[in-house]
């Protein structure tokens, strides 16, 4: 059958796949433009599938909050190659991912998310997050793979989230504060979020305090700092009390919350939040964060 021109446009326009796909698409499902886009969906997977072996380690970090701010997600997707990491086609899909998981209520809370769960969700029309994703590697030509999400929803009434991407989009921050909602539009504590987000996204903390890190975390570094200073030969009894201390470092590393400050290194985080709220009469709580970025 003979394929109106307008036809073939608006299949391109809802596919992105090429004008003689599009019209022997259309041929096949006489001229019923949702069978045509089903048959190019299955092209679409096939070639997708042929690219799932490829390695991505290029890709961007994605971030969506929500206009009251008591929603908050970051997502990672990978690609093969930076080319692609830039284009607008694979941006359109990391924002349309982020935005999915923000208001989808399946993942509500979840801190760090399954990845094999959201690719299970249905996103639109039927289709599920992998199927989604199918599409756009079809359109794009890449492998294409979400390596990792994250969403926080608020647990009290005042904690709010912040987001940064470090461009061109390597390294995204998400982090929560607890603070009277008024306090928000003082300049002092906009300035002290900015920075909180640059802070986390510069020295790669993984914790916020102490008491977060896992015992087995601690005990491999007291081992490690143990067999150091037996080297330096110090005395058997001292050694447990030299542990300790040298462990203050370890924190400064790993915690928010115990670093030197990227201003001000003679400034610990902590002490930084704490005057802040002092000068603005309110207390303000790093409630939680997430750094994710591509490769690491």
């Amino acid at each position: 059958m003979a394929v109106d021109m307008k036809l073939i446009k608006k299949l391109r326009e809802i596919t992105g796949a090429g004008i003689v796909d599009c019209k022997k698409a259309l041929e096949e499902a006489q001229g019923d433009i949702d069978k045509a886009v089903e048959i190019l969906r299955k092209k679409g997977i096939a070639k997708a599938e042929k690219k799932a072996s490829r390695e991505t380690k290029e890709g961007l970090v994605t971030d969506f909050v929500s206009e009251d701010r008591k929603t908050g997600v970051l997502v990672e997707v990978n690609c093969e190659t930076d080319f692609v990491a830039r284009n607008d086609l694979f941006k359109e899909l990391t924002k349309k991912l982020a935005e999915f998981i923000a208001k989808n209520e399946e993942f509500k809370n979840v801190g760090i998310g399954d990845v094999e769960k959201l690719k299970a969700a249905n996103i639109e029309n039927g289709k599920t997050v992998e199927e989604f994703v199918k599409e756009y590697i079809a359109k794009i030509g890449e492998n294409i793979q979400i390596k990792r999400f994250a969403r926080f929803d608020s647990q009290s009434e005042n904690e709010r989230f912040f987001s940064y991407i470090h461009p061109p989009g390597k390294i995204g921050v998400l982090l929560g504060i607890e603070v009277d909602e008024d306090a928000l539009e003082n300049e002092e504590v906009k300035n002290l979020i900015k920075d909180l987000t640059l802070q986390i996204a510069a020295m790669r903390p993984q914790y916020l305090t102490p008491e977060e890190i896992p015992e087995e975390v601690l005990d491999k570094e007291r081992e490690i700092i143990a067999e150091e200073v037996k080297r330096q030969g110090k005395p058997d009894h001292i050694i447990p009390k030299i542990v300790e201390g040298k462990l203050s470092k370890f924190y400064e590393e790993v915690c928010l919350l115990k670093q030197p400050y990227i201003r001000d290194d003679k400034v610990k985080v902590e002490k930084l939040i704490k005057e802040v709220s002092k000068k603005v009469g309110k207390d303000i709580k790093v409630t939680r964060f997430v750094r994710f970025e591509v490769g690491m």
